[in-house]
């Protein structure tokens, strides 16, 4: 792997951030709506999507570490 920009990585971890307060927002509304779909599990999914979004930010932080 090639040198990685900083600049771009602290904005890859800036956005990663905000998406993570977003969907903490959409979890906590999912869950207060309750079962309003019943093709699937929202709060599910939306959980789903935060350790994703985690996992990247672990990333970053690794990457910030080299």
């Amino acid at each position: 792997m090639g040198d990685v920009d900083p600049g771009e990585l602290e904005r890859l971890g800036s956005a990663l951030r905000l998406a993570q307060s977003a969907l903490e927002e959409a979890l906590e509304a999912a869950e207060n709506l309750g079962n309003f779909d019943r093709r699937f599990d929202v709060p599910r999914a939306v959980g789903g999507a935060q350790r994703l979004v985690g996992n990247a930010l672990e990333a970053v932080d690794a990457a910030r570490e080299r």
